[in-house]
C-alpha cells in the first residue's frame, strides 16, 4: 500500500497524462480483458499490449441506457405513411383480392364475369352493353338461362302441374255440362293483385336506393374524414393521424360484414393487418359494433388533442361533423336491415297471387280455349306475375344484392390516397421535415392497380 501511494506521488510530479493510463490498464478486471496481465509460474508478471478497445475510466460505455433503447424501439415500431401503404396493398391485393363479392349468391352475379348485374359496379362498357339495341334478342335468347326464370322456377312446374290438371278434370268429368266462369270478375281481381305487386316492386326499389345512396355517402365521408385528418391532425400529430386513418380504412369493411351477417372471423384478419397496435386490434374486435367503436376512437383523438389546444374550434367541429354523418350511416343501414316491408302486406299480396292464378287456368279452359292455348297462357301470366313477386323480394333486403365489396374497396382506396396524394406545398407553406417527404408519390401508392389509369378511373365510380 505504501508502495502505490509512492508510485501515485511521483506520478503526481512526472505528470497525470502520461503515468496514469498503463496503471489504469494494469488494473482493469482480468474478467473484461484477460489479454492485459499474464502471470508466469515464477511469480513475474509480464504486461502485454492492451488492445485499443481497453476501457479507460474517461470512455464513456459503448451499452445504451434502458431509456435509450426504449426511444430506438418506439422509433423503429412508430407507424409511417409507407407501412399504411404496404398493409392497405396487402389487404387490396391479398386478403380481398377477388373482383365479386363471394358472399353474393350466384343467382343475382351470373354464373360468368361478363354477366351484367346490379350487384358489381358498372364500367363504360357494361353500359355500351347494356344500352345496345341488341339487347332484345340478347334476353329472349337467354330465357332459359334466366337468373329470375331459376329462382321462380319451383312455382312455374307447380303451375304447369295444376293448369294440365285441371285441363284434364275439366275434359274428363265436365264434358256435358261446362259452367262458365266470367272472365271479368277474374279481371278485376288481376287489377288488384297487379296493384299490390306494383306497389311492393315500388317499395322494394325505393329500399334498394336508399341503400345505394347511404354506402355512396359511407365513401364520401370516409374520404372526406381522411381528408380533415390529412390537413389538420397529420401535421400536428402524425402517429395520432395514421392511427386514425388505418381505423376509417377500416370502416366500409367493417359496416359491410355487420350489414351481411358474416361471422366475426371473418373481419379478424383484416383488423390485425391495419392495426398493427394489438390494443386497438384486441379492442375492435372486441366490440359488439364495431363502426361504433372506430366513431368512438375518432372522437377520443378529437377530445384529446383539443384539450392539448392542437386543433381549431373550427376544426374540431369539421372532423366532428364528419364522424356524425359516419354515425348517421351506421343507424340508417341498420334501420334498412332491421325492418323489411310490412308482413301483412307481403302475406296477403301472396295470398291474393295465389287464388288468382289457381282460378286462372279453368277460366281460361272453360271460356272455349284448348288446353295448349290454356297452358301457354296461364304459364306467361304466371312468369310475369311470380317473377315481379320474386323481385320485390329480391331487393327489399337490399345489403344482399348491392356491391359492398367493391365500395369498401372504394373507400379504403379514397382513404389512402388522402394521404399518400399529398399536394404540393403552397408558397410560404412549411412542413416538419420527413424522411417520407422524399418518397415518390409512385412509391406510396403501390396498392394502386397496375392496369391502365383510364380503366382503373372508370371502374372507381361510386
Amino acid at each position: 500500500m505504501m508502495i502505490l501511494s509512492s508510485i501515485l506521488l511521483v506520478g503526481s510530479f512526472l505528470g497525470v497524462d502520461s503515468f496514469q493510463l498503463p496503471l489504469t490498464r494494469r488494473l482493469v478486471s482480468p474478467q473484461r480483458n484477460k489479454n492485459v496481465v499474464s502471470a508466469t509460474n515464477n511469480g513475474e508478471q509480464s504486461t502485454i499490449s492492451a488492445p485499443s478497445s481497453v476501457i479507460s475510466p474517461t470512455h464513456t460505455s459503448n451499452t445504451s441506457s434502458p431509456t435509450t433503447r426504449r426511444k430506438k424501439n418506439n422509433e423503429s415500431d412508430a407507424d409511417t405513411l409507407l407501412k399504411f401503404s404496404t398493409d392497405v396493398q396487402h389487404v387490396l391485393h391479398n386478403l380481398r383480392a377477388m373482383e365479386s363479392d363471394p358472399c353474393i349468391p350466384k343467382h343475382l352475379m351470373g354464373h360468368h364475369s361478363s354477366s351484367l348485374s346490379y350487384s358489381k359496379t358498372w364500367t363504360l362498357d357494361d353500359w355500351e352493353f347494356h344500352n345496345s339495341r341488341k339487347r332484345y334478342f340478347r334476353y329472349l335468347k337467354n330465357i332459359p338461362h334466366s337468373r329470375l326464370m331459376r329462382r321462380i322456377m319451383p312455382q312455374q312446374v307447380a303451375l304447369l302441374i295444376w293448369t294440365i290438371l285441371s285441363v284434364y278434370l275439366e275434359d274428363q268429368f265436365l264434358s256435358t255440362y261446362k259452367p262458365k266462369i266470367p272472365l271479368s270478375a277474374l279481371g278485376t281481381i288481376s287489377t288488384f293483385v297487379g296493384f299490390l305487386l306494383t306497389l311492393r316492386s315500388n317499395q322494394a326499389l325505393s329500399r334498394l336506393m336508399e341503400a345505394r345512396t347511404l354506402w355512396s355517402k359511407v365513401i364520401l365521408n370516409t374520404r372526406e374524414m381522411s381528408s380533415l385528418i390529412a390537413s389538420f391532425i397529420y401535421p400536428v400529430d402524425k402517429q395520432l393521424a395514421l392511427m386514425l386513418g388505418r381505423h376509417v380504412a377500416l370502416f366500409g369493411w367493417l359496416l359491410k360484414s355487420q350489414l351481411r351477417f358474416t361471422k366475426k372471423d371473418d373481419v379478424v384478419e383484416l383488423v390485425r393487418t391495419m392495426l398493427p397496435n394489438k390494443r386497438d386490434a384486441d379492442y375492435l374486435l372486441s366490440q359488439r359494433q364495431k363502426t361504433v367503436a372506430v366513431i368512438t376512437r375518432i372522437r377520443q383523438v378529437l377530445a384529446h388533442l383539443g384539450k392539448a389546444h392542437k386543433l381549431t374550434t373550427a376544426e374540431e367541429i369539421a372532423l366532428d361533423h364528419t364522424a356524425h354523418a359516419l354515425s348517421e350511416a351506421i343507424t340508417s343501414t341498420g334501420r334498412i336491415r332491421a325492418s323489411p316491408i310490412p308482413t301483412l302486406y307481403t302475406s296477403h299480396t301472396s295470398r291474393l297471387l295465389v287464388f288468382y292464378l289457381f282460378c286462372l287456368p279453368p277460366a281460361l279452359h272453360l271460356s272455349g280455349l284448348d288446353g295448349i292455348m290454356t297452358t301457354v297462357l296461364s304459364m306467361v301470366v304466371g312468369y310475369a306475375m311470380f317473377g315481379l313477386d320474386e323481385i320485390s323480394h329480391l331487393f327489399e333486403q337490399p345489403f344482399r344484392v348491392i356491391p359492398m365489396h367493391q365500395m369498401s374497396k372504394r373507400s379504403m382506396q379514397a382513404v389512402t390516397d388522402c394521404f399518400t396524394c399529398r399536394p404540393p406545398a403552397l408558397e410560404g407553406e412549411q412542413f416538419g421535415e420527413d424522411e417520407e417527404d422524399k418518397l415518390a408519390q409512385r412509391d406510396l401508392t403501390s396498392y394502386w392497380s397496375n392496369t391502365d389509369m383510364a380503366q382503373v378511373s372508370d371502374n372507381l365510380m361510386e
